[in-house]
């Protein structure tokens, strides 16, 4: 089962994310790529800043982005997600959904990135996007985020 070690100390009430719910995301990217055993996943978030210092390094783009994953496999603790919260509400204002849909829509991007998916070919986002919206399906959120 996927676990979350859940750090949102950046956020203020009601911008934070209740523990049942991101075990809900969790239990559906577990289901759709059929995830057996044990794993904890860190989810933090981090300001502007440093998301853009942490996209500048690790992958050379010099601006803000809402989520980044990193895989780590040491031991329980499969990797990192880390979201951007004001990215996020500024997205989802931008789109016309709610900022909680955003976060589990990232949430669920960035775990199947941590499980090796990924959209840098046209082949590979195919595969990628079809089990995004089939876990956003199950979710009962609009995978056209």
């Amino acid at each position: 089962m996927l676990q979350a070690e859940l750090n949102q100390d950046l956020l203020r009430g009601g911008q934070k994310l209740s523990k049942p719910l991101v075990r809900k995301v969790l239990v559906a990217c577990s289901r759709a790529f059929k995830h057996r055993g044990d794993a904890t996943i860190s989810i933090g978030f981090v300001s502007a800043s440093q998301m853009r210092a942490l996209n500048k390094t690790w992958r050379g783009k010099d601006r803000v982005t809402d989520v980044l994953s990193f895989e780590l496999d040491e031991g329980p603790l499969k990797g990192e997600v880390l979201l951007n919260y004001a990215q996020a509400a500024r997205q989802a204002r931008d789109m016309g959904h709610s900022t909680r849909d955003e976060l589990c829509f990232l949430i669920v991007h960035g775990v199947l990135h941590l499980w090796g998916y990924d959209h840098e070919t046209p082949r590979d986002a195919k595969r990628m996007f079809s089990l995004q919206e089939k876990v956003l399906r199950s979710l009962h959120i609009d995978p056209r985020l």
